[in-house]
């Protein structure tokens, strides 16, 4: 985003949208997926004790995407593991935004008590220029390893058009329903399927994302949002700052008229010989009035 995006612009609607969102997401309530501002601080669990998975949903602007990356190399399972689908939101300092992420760093103190005191890396929110920013992502691979009895998933439709991710998997990595992120577009109130290429930083769009706990490389444990859908819900904003952007750069350059203060050495020439040729004129009428010898 740049001098071309309207800034201003963009939070209201963002804000709009935001609004109706989560009135639509307290209507129909649920609660294991509510609005990132109404999450319940309670964690649910199953029978067996364990935790169930909450799902929130929350809207902003994307200040950086990195979704599906597609090549063309064979890559080891040591480097494939590590792709990712990353997005992070701002809400432009939107009141609607702040409550959402206040709600989700209090949360953090709930997942403490649960694991019995043993110290939780927070969430890091980052703060730029468009204010605090809310970054969740998914691997696109899982460790064979880590779920030996996980049944594999196909992609999801435009996720992966030439297989080229599907050609990744092995016996070691497989792409399980952990892995999986959906991708909409919101048209008339309803949402149709989409794909990872047309989001766009600048977009206003709605994550569904939860909350877990990962452990570290050191052998701690931090919490994390992981990403499960992605709704595009206006990109008007991004298209208006692309042709204003275009438009700068079309536009002709100004120019100011400069007076000649220096003479051409094309002019001074001219002007020598113009001379030379008055000087001769004049010396054959002298030589002509002088009295023959």
């Amino acid at each position: 985003m740049d001098q071309f995006y309207d800034k201003q612009g963009a939070a209201i609607a963002l804000d709009k949208e935001a609004r109706e969102r989560r009135a639509l997401a307290a209507e129909n309530y649920n609660p294991v997926f509510q609005h990132l501002a109404d999450l319940e601080l309670c964690i649910p669990c199953e029978e067996d004790g364990y935790l169930d998975e909450v799902v929130f949903a929350v809207q902003g602007i994307l200040t950086n995407v990195s979704l599906v990356p597609v090549t063309g190399e064979k890559l080891e399972a040591r480097r494939a593991i590590r792709l990712g689908q990353r997005a992070e939101i701002s809400g432009l300092n939107s009141q609607t935004f702040e409550d959402a992420i206040a709600k989700l760093e209090a949360s953090h103190d709930k997942f403490q008590q649960f694991f019995g005191g043993q110290s939780i890396q927070r969430l890091v929110m980052q703060n730029g220029h468009f204010g605090r920013a809310l970054a969740t992502s998914n691997r696109i691979f899982t460790m064979r390893s880590d779920y030996p009895h996980e049944q594999s998933t196909s992609f999801e439709q435009g996720v992966d058009p030439l297989g080229v991710l599907e050609r990744m998997s092995t016996r070691e990595i497989f792409h399980g329903p952990d892995n999986v992120v959906k991708y909409y577009r919101k048209l008339s109130d309803r949402s149709d399927g989409w794909f990872p290429g047309a989001f766009k930083i600048g977009d206003i769009v709605e994550l569904q994302a939860s909350l877990v706990v990962v452990q570290t490389a050191n052998g701690g444990i931090k919490m994390t949002c992981r990403l499960h859908a992605l709704t595009l819900l206006d990109d008007s904003y991004t298209k208006e700052a692309a042709i204003r952007r275009a438009a700068s750069k079309k536009a002709p350059t100004a120019t100011t008229a400069v007076r000649k203060r220096i003479e051409h050495p094309g002019d001074v020439w001219k002007k020598t010989k113009k001379k030379d040729a008055a000087d001769q004129e004049r010396e054959k009428e002298r030589a002509a009035s002088l009295p023959a010898r």
